[in-house]
């Protein structure tokens, strides 16, 4: 439902769904991980990196600034091998956990984000400002609030979620990131 109500410009009422909590999953991986054309990248630069800065090491002996700069390249061949997406991370077990099948509320007016999840004494709440990204799917819109905090709101809750959309990203001064989920 997307009708004003309490003052707010949209509200919605769901249930968090194994299809809802799946797209949030498929989203925070994609998230996660590092693009084939950067992992190319940085394996390269750590690649040219370690073996300039070992040579140097080699060459002229120890120096801290020669060490640093050739773990900094250790570094950056690791991530790139790494791919970033398949570290393991607690935080969508945790949503599941939380929310699988629970009914949640959500107003979004003027002063910020309110969710209410069933079962919960307190009222999620967060000004615009506390919001740090957008990020959407064809399935929901993710609002990051504080490190690996989401606020999940699905597009079928929302009445007008292109006017949603656009509100949202006037208010937090930031664009939606989309991800493709399917």
């Amino acid at each position: 439902m997307s009708e004003k109500q309490n003052g707010a410009l949209f509200n919605a009422a769901f249930t968090y769904t194994d299809a809802v909590l799946s797209d949030f999953e498929a989203m925070y991986r994609q998230k996660k991980e590092i693009s084939p054309a950067m992992r190319i990248v940085l394996g390269a630069l750590g690649a040219v990196g370690a073996v300039y800065f070992g040579w140097m090491l080699y060459r002229d002996g120890l120096s801290l600034t020669r060490v640093g700069y050739a773990l900094i390249c250790s570094v950056l061949l690791v991530v790139a091998l790494s791919g970033g997406g398949r570290r393991p991370d607690e935080s969508t077990a945790k949503y599941r956990t939380y929310y699988q099948d629970k009914q949640a509320t959500f107003k979004i007016d003027e002063n910020g984000v309110e969710m209410h999840l069933e079962g919960q004494k307190n009222y999620a709440r967060s000004k615009f400002k506390e919001i740090y990204g957008l990020s959407d799917t064809d399935m929901c819109f993710y609002f990051v609030i504080k490190g690996k905090a989401y606020y999940i709101l699905p597009r079928d809750s929302v009445g007008d979620a292109e006017a949603l959309k656009k509100y949202m990203e006037k208010k937090c001064g930031k664009k939606f990131v989309h991800y493709d989920t399917k």
